[in-house]
């Protein structure tokens, strides 16, 4: 191997070392995301249709990114020691894992229709 072979091998691994950190952003957002879902749905606040769906367009998109750059679980839990302002202690793990097993998360269901009309009584008159 020569001096250049090496320099271009350590050149090489910089640049991946540098798609993998690269990767943090979009772990973060995430890990983010679905701490939020998580939160909502256990507190028993409202979860809306367009919160899964970002929740599912980021983690394909994660996805995506950590395919593309070829990084594994090792690779990236070692950029977040070096990036650590991402997010909270192990966001890159649980965003990998999101990315690699998304959940499965409902929008919350409207309560059950009464048979009434909630705008106005059956009695009551429209002006048209």
């Amino acid at each position: 191997m020569t001096v250049n072979d090496t320099q271009t091998e350590d050149q090489d691994v910089r640049t991946h070392q540098e798609e993998v950190a690269g990767l943090l952003p979009a772990l973060a957002q995430l890990d983010r995301t679905a701490a939020e879902l998580e939160a909502k749905k256990a507190s028993g606040q409202k979860v809306t249709q367009a919160d899964v769906n970002a929740y599912q367009q980021q983690a394909a998109h994660a996805r995506h990114l950590v395919d593309a750059a070829g990084a594994d679980h090792r690779e990236v839990a070692e950029a977040e020691k070096e990036h650590r302002g991402d997010g909270d202690k192990g966001f890159a793990s649980r965003g990998l894992d999101h990315a690699a097993h998304p959940r499965t998360f409902e929008p919350t269901q409207p309560p059950a229709d009464n048979g009434q009309d909630r705008d106005r009584d059956d009695d009551e008159e429209i002006d048209l």
